[in-house]
Formats: structure tokens, sequence, C-alpha cells
């Protein structure tokens, strides 16, 4: 239940292992909240993703998916002018964090020591107080390397601002990144729109193997005995013997109310809080390009700016995008514009469109409570990018949920 990155993960896990496979879907389009939409006649995102290197299982799917890759990967540059700039070079990690550490512009020779220090106890040493903050974490740090290089990682990675975000879940990103193979910290941007990358092409598969995918089916209804389930959406009733929740998490308390072993999981995911993400889309000159596929963006509410010219075809189109996008004022798209006029001259635009999703992603805090995939009945599982799992809500998080779920359910047949 859930056409999402989970559950669509999930699908084509059961799938593939021979288990006759329906997928209920409320939109008509795939993805959940990482889907394509279009917007002046063009497919774009409803924000824009990047991932990286360390996001094995998201990757071997996509891979597995596509017999030529939609992903566009790069070697870990931020680039954030005229302030900062860090580029790691192809050396074993983690000396290639070390290197574009000593060697980042922007920094003098005492910060840059600190940062290599720093960095080296974040990947060596494990123990991390419970409750404790990024913001505190870092608070050793020299405040110009706070700004230019942890809490921007930390809001984009985790989409929590520093002062909320739980230490222990960002310093796994730190560890998966750096402190194992060099590709790991690889930015890798996808060319292809989100429900194109994976969502469709796995639904597809789903159904070249006998599934079913149900599109603009809401289920609204959960009845569980002890040896089947029942959805129920609109127009009628399905009985399953098994069934994956890979519903959004402030989608699942209304369904686990209604079976009385769920009502404490739904009750706990009640308490969540969420963050919102902005991305905002603005059209330029076709013959418009950045000089780097992204740039890092200061002083104002965006964080990056990415040229879709250069990893989508979509000449002169830039996306803005504003993580942890509380409070953000009426006016933040020309905010965001003018944080781009501080570095290039695009010239005028031609159109801009914005896209807020108010609920993106959990508020990834301190001793936060994530489900295992199991649940108290033994025929309904989880798959989400809040169970519990090394990382916060990213795709990674949603894809391993998704396989781990159909797992699950694969030891019970």
């Amino acid at each position: 239940m859930g056409g999402g990155w989970a559950g669509c993960s999930a699908a084509l896990t059961l799938a593939e292992a021979g288990v006759a496979v329906t997928l209920f879907e409320a939109s008509r389009t795939l993805g959940g909240r990482a889907r394509a939409v279009e917007l002046e006649g063009q497919p774009l995102d409803n924000g824009q993703h990047i991932l990286l290197g360390a996001y094995k299982q998201t990757l071997q799917l996509i891979e597995r998916l596509h017999p030529v890759t939609p992903l566009w990967r790069l070697p870990l540059t931020l680039e954030q002018p005229p302030a900062f700039s860090l580029a790691c070079p192809r050396l074993p990690a983690p000396l290639h964090l070390l290197a574009g550490l000593l060697g980042a512009r922007g920094l003098n020779w005492r910060e840059k020591l600190a940062a290599a220090h720093w960095a080296h106890i974040m990947l060596r040493d494990t123990a991390t107080p419970g409750q404790l903050t990024v913001s505190q974490l870092t608070r050793t740090q020299p405040e110009k390397l706070r700004n230019a290089l942890w809490h921007p990682l930390c809001v984009s990675a985790l989409n929590t601002p520093p002062e909320l975000a739980d230490a222990r879940v960002f310093r796994r990103v730190v560890r998966a990144a750096f402190g194992g193979r060099t590709q790991h910290s690889d930015l890798i941007l996808p060319r292809r729109d989100l429900t194109a990358l994976l969502p469709a092409p796995a639904a597809a598969r789903v159904v070249e193997l006998g599934g079913d995918i149900r599109l603009g089916h809401r289920v609204t209804t959960l009845d569980a005995t002890p040896n089947a389930i029942a959805l129920g959406t609109q127009d009628d009733m399905s009985v399953f013997s098994h069934v994956v929740l890979a519903v959004a998490p402030q989608h699942l308390p209304a369904l686990a109310k209604q079976v009385p072993v769920l009502g404490p999981l739904g009750q706990a995911v009640a308490g969540y809080e969420y963050q919102p993400i902005a991305t905002a889309y603005m059209q330029y000159d076709p013959d418009f390009r950045l000089t780097k596929p992204l740039f890092a963006l200061i002083d104002g509410p965006a964080q990056f700016v990415f040229d879709r010219g250069q990893s989508h075809g979509q000449a002169g189109l830039l996306a803005f995008v504003a993580s942890a996008a509380t409070n953000l004022p009426s006016d933040w798209l020309d905010q965001a514009e003018a944080q781009l006029r501080r570095i290039v001259q695009p010239g005028p635009t031609r159109w801009r469109k914005r896209i807020i999703e108010k609920q993106a992603t959990y508020s990834c805090v301190p001793e936060l409570a994530r489900p295992p995939v199991h649940t108290p009945h033994p025929r309904i599982f989880l798959a989400g990018d809040y169970t519990a799992g090394p990382y916060p809500a990213t795709l990674e998080s949603a894809t391993q949920s998704g396989v781990q779920s159909a797992g699950a359910l694969l030891e019970q047949l």
C-alpha cells in the first residue's frame, strides 16, 4: 500500500521473488514525496534531489532497472562562491577528505587543521550522546566552518535545522560518505525525473511479472484477521494474505487505529513533527549555464542551485532548493534569485514556479522512536523512510526499508 520509493522497492523485491503483488497508490503518479510533476510543459520534480555514492541500495536498484544509467556521478565538490570551495581528490578514503579540507579555499590554516581534526574524530570515535544536536556537536568548530560546511551538510542531509538535528544520525551520514570507499562521497545527480528514475520502471517490472498496479486507488479501510488482511477503497474491498504499509508516516495513524494491535504504533508515529522543502524553478535564456552543475548558496533562503540544463538537458533551467524551509518569507523567490546574482548574471527570468512540500520529511531530532518493519500483527509490515535504519529521511532510507520489509514478509511464506 503506497507507490512511493519504499512501496515500489518492496513490490519489486516481492514480485522478483515470485509473489503475486498488488500495489495501491492514491495518486495518479508514482513516487510519493519524490515524484515527477509537469510545469510549463516540462517534466520536473516536486523537489530537486541529490544522492550520495554511499546510498548503495538505491543506486543498485536504479542501475538494475536501466540498461543505460540515468545518473551523473561527480567527485565531491562544494562550491560556495565567492567565500568557500572544497574539492576532494581521488585518493583513498578518508585521505581524500583530509586533502580536500587542507586545500579548501576560503579557510585559513587554523581553520583547515581544526576541520581535519574534527573530521578525524567523527570518523574514528563512535560515541555520541543520544540527546546531542548537530549544533552542539559542532560547537568546537570555527564559525566559518560551521556555516560553510558542517551545517549546510546537516540541513541538506537531514532536512532539519542544526539546533534540532540528531547528532548521531548526522555522524552516520558523515561516516558513510567519508569513512568507506572514496566513491561513497560522490554526489550523484539524476538525469531523469524522479518517477522515471525508479518508481515507474519498478512498477513496469512488477506488471511484467504478473503483478497489478492500481493508481488513483486510496486505501481508506484496513481490516485484519489472524489469517488475512482486507483493504478497502472507495470502489471495492480486496483481501490479501499479507500487506506492506508503505504510506507516509503522517498517513499511518488513520490506518493503524483500525487494527487494535497497531494502535500504539500509530500513536507513536502521530507524534512526529515535519519539515518542509521548497523548490523554485527559474527559466533563463537557453544559452545560459552555470560553470558548475551546482553551487552552494549563502545569505538567503536557498542552500543550493542546480543547473538542470547540464543534468536533464533542460537548457537555461535552474532549480533552487531550500531545505528545512520553515518561515519562508513571501518574497523568497526574489531572495533566492538575488543569491544567484551575487555569483553570476543570468539575465532576465522567462518564468518562475515554486513547489513547497510542507511535510517533506519528519524532523530528525534526538531520541526519535523509529519503528521496525515488523509490526505486532504477523501479516502486516511497514516500509518507509521513517522506519528504523541508519540514515535520516532519504531515498536510501526508503529503498532500504522497502527491501527489508519485503524480505521480512518472504520469511513467512
